[in-house]
């Protein structure tokens, strides 16, 4: 249940770094090279076993929490992260969406990415319903994106990068996606 709450804090911060609809220009800042074991897809994500129901029990409102992390790191320097977060609370389903694009610089032997966003787009749904739906300013871009790795294999044999978030204790998860 901690880690929950604590993964729900960072994906709340993590949703203040969302990114542009365009990636047409190459974004500049800070970057190395990407290690070929880290470049491609990585993702992970929960979900709560609560399902809610309406009144009506033939209309399905939602799962209780879902949420997703997902990284794309390419061998030029650059990323793109995505992340999404469902959840219902008093009957009403929210999603929020953001993704985001920018450089990684990676430090193989200190086992260290950071990422500097450059762009970010966010979107927020309430029922169904469009509330929010815009390009994030500059002043809103998360700057303090640091994460420690290692990376293994699962036992299901799918590559896995273990991402220590700042201010988190225990790795998350993040299997390699084609």
């Amino acid at each position: 249940m901690k880690q929950l709450i604590l993964l729900l804090a960072v994906a709340l911060t993590l949703t203040i770094t969302a990114c542009s609809k365009s990636d047409a220009d190459s974004p500049a800042g800070p970057r190395t090279d990407v290690p070929a074991e880290l470049r491609g897809n990585w993702m992970f994500g929960n979900f709560s076993m609560t399902e809610y129901w309406s009144q009506n029990p033939g209309e399905y409102i939602g799962n209780g929490v879902e949420y997703a992390f997902a990284f794309t790191f390419n061998a030029d320097g650059t990323y793109t992260q995505y992340f999404t977060s469902g959840t219902v609370a008093s009957g009403v389903q929210t999603y929020q969406q953001s993704v985001t694009h920018g450089t990684v610089e990676v430090d193989a032997a200190s086992k260290v990415i950071k990422t500097h966003p450059s762009r970010a787009h966010y979107r927020r749904t309430v029922d169904g319903q469009v509330a929010e739906d815009r390009d994030l300013s500059k002043g809103e871009l998360s700057t303090n994106n640091s994460y420690i790795y290692t990376t293994g294999v699962e036992p299901s044999g799918t590559d896995a990068l273990y991402l220590t978030l700042n201010g988190t204790d225990s790795p998350l998860t993040f299997l390699r996606k084609p």
